[in-house]
């Protein structure tokens, strides 16, 4: 499927074609997340939203097609996070990165079915249009914690022959894989305060790396010790 021919299946010429393609992107979300990207069906998604296997085609060439549809939305969602406000926020150095990896897992957490079906797709054998799409939507929170580390450097408090670019790869690509076993895999989303306490855990893991093992202990509020 080439990208033309996505480009093409992707307009909807009238109010009433729009408004079936969004029925269908929510019923694609809706499929995949229930059935996982392999076991769901174009008779599933057609079920869901309510439309004939004619009309699907007429907005999508085929499951993969709608797939790359609801991954773009998601990748929409994910360039523009919303922080998340703990109870006794104090700003700092540890508070902040204890700040951003608990805003990470919240996320993720929020999208966990669609996250965990893009890893799947993106594990396709090549030629597997999937896995450009899975390493750009890693891109934003990569990119955000880069940033963040290069004025950390520029302040003094990274020593300057650090890559800070490894180094936001290595610490994102690990509390990605932690939210992927923690978060994506299991039956149950995982409670605010399981979500608070892998944040915690993993911004002490960050400061440390960061600032080595000797650095004084952080000290946690009481509003962070109770995950508030």
């Amino acid at each position: 499927m080439t990208d033309e021919t996505r480009q093409t299946k992707a307009l909807a010429p009238t109010r009433k074609g729009a408004m079936t393609r969004v029925k269908l992107i929510d019923a694609g979300r809706k499929a995949f997340s229930a059935y996982g990207y392999e076991a769901a069906r174009v008779a599933d998604v057609a079920r869901i939203a309510g439309v004939s296997h004619g009309n699907f085609y007429r907005h999508f060439t085929d499951k993969d097609d709608l797939l790359h549809a609801v991954l773009e939305e998601l990748h929409e969602g994910l360039r523009r996070p919303s922080p998340i406000k703990r109870a006794g926020y104090n700003p700092g150095l540890f508070e902040e990165m204890v700040e951003r990896n608990t805003g990470f897992f919240h996320i993720y957490a929020a999208h966990r079915d669609m996250l965990r079906v893009a890893r799947e797709a993106a594990a396709k054998p090549s030629p597997n249009p999937f896995l450009k799409t899975w390493l750009e939507m890693r891109v934003p929170f990569i990119e955000r914690n880069r940033r963040w580390m290069e004025r950390l450097q520029k302040a003094g408090s990274i020593d300057a022959a650090v890559n800070v670019s490894l180094m936001a790869e290595a610490l994102g690509s690990m509390i990605e894989q932690l939210a992927y076993v923690h978060i994506g895999l299991p039956e149950k989303v995982p409670t605010k305060d399981e979500l608070d306490e892998l944040g915690r855990t993993c911004g002490l893991i960050w400061f440390r790396s960061i600032f080595g093992a000797q650095t004084a202990e952080p000290v946690l509020s009481n509003a962070d010790r109770q995950g508030a």
